[in-house]
């Protein structure tokens, strides 16, 4: 199905949702829309608990939790130039890390996993951006093969988007624990916002939350190579 077909339903669908009381389930999805909007309203509650703007208090989803909408994947968030409707995605919801406050935390083999090549769901999200459905992107991801081949897919995904796409909107990207200097330099370049879940202030807290996870190593030293950079790099436009 080729991209202005995409659109066009996507157009259709949601000024259908806007106009009637209707929330779509995922098997109305299923008959309406192709495989990649289908899987981005099974991922909804993905990046729930995941902060994306300047104020994470007071970000809302356009529809209930667990609605099975793939409005669920849309948050109104404050950003530095204004409110937008922003989607929180995620690469894959599988991940080898059992943090134990995650619920797709190694471990849970009852939880249906979902997985996005960089082509994919660049595409999706350009067919809801034209759509005028979403107007900026949080892009996060479980860790799959180590964080560096992680990270590499988030980086992909958001290359596409700004360079095939053309979209210079707001991104907000998640840098995976233990990424790469030159990894994080470039999610710098691409992003208006890039961030670390930093979930303990100590080594002893992080054990009792995350296990699989080095304070110092993964954590700690990704916020001090983000400082470094903005300091080598004093004229570069970089991410916040």
């Amino acid at each position: 199905m080729g991209d202005e077909k995409i659109l066009h339903i996507a157009q259709r669908l949601f000024a259908l949702t806007n106009r009637t009381s209707v929330q779509y389930t995922v098997h109305m999805l299923i008959q309406t829309l192709p495989d990649t909007m289908t899987r981005l309203a099974q991922m909804g509650d993905a990046a729930v608990f995941e902060p994306v703007g300047d104020n994470p208090q007071q970000e809302r989803r356009r529809v209930p939790y667990q609605s099975h909408s793939l409005e669920e994947c849309i948050t109104n968030v404050s950003t530095p130039t204004g409110k937008r409707k922003i989607l929180k995605t995620m690469v894959t919801t599988a991940c080898e890390r059992n943090c134990y406050y995650c619920p797709f935390r190694a471990g849970r083999s009852k939880t249906k996993r979902v997985t996005f090549g960089p082509d994919e769901l660049a595409s999706g999200f350009d067919t809801l951006q034209r759509a005028g459905q979403v107007e900026g992107m949080f892009l996060s991801s479980g860790i799959i093969k180590g964080s560096v081949t992680t990270q590499d897919k988030i980086i992909d995904t958001v290359e596409i988007i700004r360079d095939r796409y053309n979209y210079q909107g707001y991104i907000h990207l998640k840098i995976m624990p233990g990424a790469e200097y030159d990894q994080l330099y470039r999610a710098m370049q691409l992003a208006d916002r890039v961030s670390v879940n930093l979930e303990g202030p100590t080594q002893e807290r992080l054990d009792a939350l995350a296990p699989k996870k080095d304070f110092q190593r993964e954590l700690l030293h990704m916020l001090q190579l983000a400082e470094q950079i903005r300091r080598t790099h004093p004229y570069e436009k970089l991410a916040g």
